[in-house]
């Protein structure tokens, strides 16, 4: 594992941490849904929450690193993993957990339903 993607799983994990801190259930982590990938799947209560981890120098930053692109690839990916589970009548929200991470401490913030679901084509 290079030192970038070791950097990247320690955000990922201290964004898990400090939602599980906040009262959300664990589901999964980096599910690859064909060609797409969600950092992290969490549960609050009835809602699953598809959530996209940002790690940058800046918190403040981070979320606008998530672009019409990556909202359209994070959607597809939830649709497909609830319907490959017959879950696509649950409740479901997107979160974005930007992490800031100046080389000495990490610092978290949290965007409760940061994007509605992407539309257009998912199944191509």
């Amino acid at each position: 594992m290079s030192g970038r993607q070791s950097l990247g799983r320690a955000g990922e994990d201290a964004a898990r941490l400090y939602l599980e801190q906040k009262g959300l259930r664990f589901v999964a982590a980096n599910v690859r849904v064909k060609r797409d990938e969600i950092d992290l799947i969490m549960e609050e209560g009835e809602t699953l929450v598809f959530v996209e981890v940002k790690l940058r120098k800046d918190e403040w930053d981070a979320p606008f690193a998530v672009d019409e692109g990556k909202r359209r690839r994070i959607s597809r990916a939830a649709v497909v993993y609830l319907a490959e589970r017959g879950l696509l009548g649950r409740a479901a929200r997107f979160d974005v957990v930007a992490v800031g991470f100046d080389g000495t401490r990490m610092c978290i913030r949290h965007l409760e339903n940061a994007f509605p679901l992407a539309r257009g084509r998912y199944f191509v």
